[in-house]
């Protein structure tokens, strides 16, 4: 027997999204209104997180508010970052079931319902993955697909073309509200609390309003922080980078010694530029490395808020 699904709850970011939010509270009533229809669910909530926003999208999700008894606004203080936008809308969230989506559509809503469908299969996991990146620019495509390989070698789990369009079950919802790490990189997170899980293909559509937030600074700093904050490979690399470049050094110095007392006088930056350009470049790298970690253990020992209220908007 299948199992019921009484409440569902969408969250979705915003951060300067004012342009798109109208047609996307459309969109995801018409869908959420027909899976009522069809029995896949009893009710929904749709949950917005405002991100800290410095436009009109606070004033746009007060008017869906005061017109829609199934929208909640959690208003943040500040920007918390787009991890940090998810954390908070998983935490207030209620309901059976937690969909988190992106709020410029182009994770089609309609696939929430193929999820419900392995929800109800009893799976507490279901993740969106994209069938393909042609509709990003070059650059990103390059980027990403580069990325996730390299996530892959050193280490950390994650889905080919996983974002954070996924459906939660309550129990794990609550699981991973318990985490108390600051670094978060949730589709990765996420995979360590539950590998039991199925996927949801669908193809990416443009953008409908607005412009991406996710620019070349936030890009680098999210591909940071997956990889730090679940591999220790990079410090076992230049570990192994350090034994390469001290045997070079030796078979260097043998080479050197083999000039002076063979065919005589060394070339004058034998002994100088080659011993400072190899070991000053090795221990810049590897004192940036090591400072990305102790940056994070810094972050953790604090304790700091993953997200501060200003408001809950409920009904």
């Amino acid at each position: 027997m299948a199992r019921a699904l009484n409440l569902l709850s969408v969250v979705v970011p915003c951060h300067n999204e004012m342009e798109v939010l109208p047609l996307t509270h459309e969109r995801l009533k018409g869908v959420l209104d027909g899976l009522i229809r069809d029995r896949k669910i009893s009710d929904y909530r749709i949950v917005y997180v405002n991100n800290g926003s410095t436009d009109k999208t606070q004033q746009v999700l007060d008017g869906l508010f005061a017109t829609d008894k199934r929208t909640r606004v959690i208003a943040l203080r500040r920007n918390f970052g787009y991890q940090g936008s998810i954390s908070a809308g998983l935490y207030y969230a209620e309901g059976d079931a937690v969909v988190t989506i992106d709020s410029d559509l182009q994770d089609p809503p309609e696939k929430i319902g193929e999820m419900i469908g392995h929800y109800q299969n009893d799976y507490d996991l279901v993740l969106g993955v994209r069938q393909d990146r042609s509709s990003d620019s070059m650059f990103k495509r390059f980027f990403s697909e580069g990325y996730y390989k390299f996530l892959g070698r050193m280490g950390v789990e994650v889905i080919y073309n996983h974002g954070d369009f996924r459906l939660m079950a309550r129990s794990l919802v609550d699981e991973f509200n318990a985490l108390v790490e600051r670094n978060r990189f949730i589709r990765a997170m996420i995979l360590k609390l539950d590998t039991h899980y199925a996927v949801v293909a669908y193809e990416r559509s443009p953008r409908r309003a607005g412009r991406t937030k996710f620019d070349l600074r936030s890009l680098i700093s999210l591909s940071i922080d997956g990889i730090v904050s679940f591999s220790y490979a990079p410090l076992r690399l230049v570990s192994i980078l350090g034994l390469i470049i001290f045997s070079g050094s030796l078979l260097l110095a043998g080479w050197v010694l083999y000039i002076k007392y063979t065919t005589g006088p060394v070339p004058g930056w034998a002994s100088t530029a080659l011993p400072i350009f190899v070991f000053g470049g090795f221990q810049i790298f590897v004192l940036g490395l090591i400072g990305e970690y102790i940056g994070r253990l810094y972050i953790e020992v604090k304790q700091r808020p993953l997200f501060s209220l200003r408001k809950d908007y409920k009904h």
